[in-house]
């Protein structure tokens, strides 16, 4: 078997984010389910800035997309440590990391001047109807407190690599370093296969639950899913074989054929068969790709 140094293909990048906690604790409500069930343990909690037109929730949900940028464009490589971002996705991983840390703070800044009134807004979305009174200021961070707990944090640092030891260390011992990284890679290979996997198979359950019954939707975005899992499968793959670049390839230009035809897959029961049937065995081809 050749051996990969990971440490020419890949840098560890973590990203720390500290986040406002928005959680609280529903006084009233929890008042009334203790005494209701004599149990003092229970407790019901209530989110603040629920209401998706509201400034704060917006923030959030920017906030949430910067992780998401990093889940879906970095590979595994340690529980709750750094993830491998290949070498050469470096400058486009940064860019667009630095465009969304900017949008969270650019819309911080914006509301942060009227946060007060925007907490008294949510105050009075949250005391609607049977809720009234329930709802108070100060369950709210402050403004300053919302700013401080809000922060992303992105370093990187070079994959370890044999020749960073100082010391000479046994053959035991070196053989193992190269095992771990030997498993580091089959866990990246296996994470790139299941990028196109995972939506491949949503994409085929859906087909087969389908039938074309009024009522019954088929978003074009399950064909999309499948098409942006090829694209980023090929970014993200290591050290790829000539076969599953193939496979890649053919999956891709498969998903774009039908995302073109999605009309005639819902219209027509013979049509979505095909599909169904080409869709298993690319599926059987992509399973196969064990590391």
């Amino acid at each position: 078997m050749q051996y990969t140094r990971l440490a020419d293909k890949v840098v560890l990048v973590k990203l720390t984010q500290r986040k406002a906690a928005l959680t609280r604790r529903d006084r009233v409500l929890t008042n009334s389910v203790q005494a209701q069930y004599n149990d003092s343990s229970l407790t019901v909690l209530t989110k603040l800035f629920r209401d998706k037109n509201a400034p704060v929730y917006k923030i959030m949900t920017k906030y949430n997309e910067v992780y998401s940028y990093h889940k879906q464009n970095t590979i595994p490589y340690v529980d709750a440590g750094p993830r491998m971002l290949p070498s050469t996705m470096y400058f486009e991983y940064m860019q667009e990391m630095k465009q969304r840390v900017a949008v969270v703070d650019k819309l911080i800044d914006h509301y942060m001047p009227s946060y007060d009134a925007l907490v008294q807004a949510d105050i009075m979305y949250r005391n609607t109807g049977q809720a009234s009174g329930r709802a108070s200021v100060d369950e709210y961070p402050s403004a300053d407190q919302f700013r401080q707990s809000m922060s992303n944090d992105i370093r990187m640092q070079p994959m370890p690599d044999a020749s960073h030891f100082l010391f000479d260390i046994s053959d035991e011992d070196l053989e193992a370093f190269r095992r771990s990284e030997q498993e580091a890679l089959t866990l990246a290979n296996n994470d790139t296969v299941n990028r196109m996997l995972k939506p491949l198979v949503e994409l085929t359950k859906k087909l087969n639950e389908f039938t074309g019954d009024k009522g019954q939707r088929f978003h074009n975005s399950l064909v999309e899913n499948v098409i942006d899992g090829c694209k980023t499968a090929r970014k993200l793959a290591l050290d790829p074989t000539p076969e599953l670049l193939d496979q890649i390839n053919e999956l891709e230009s498969m998903a774009v054929k039908y995302l073109s035809n999605v009309e005639m897959i819902k219209a027509s029961p013979f049509v979505r068969d095909d599909a169904k049937a080409k869709l298993k065995e690319m599926t059987d081809k992509m399973s196969a790709f064990g590391f």
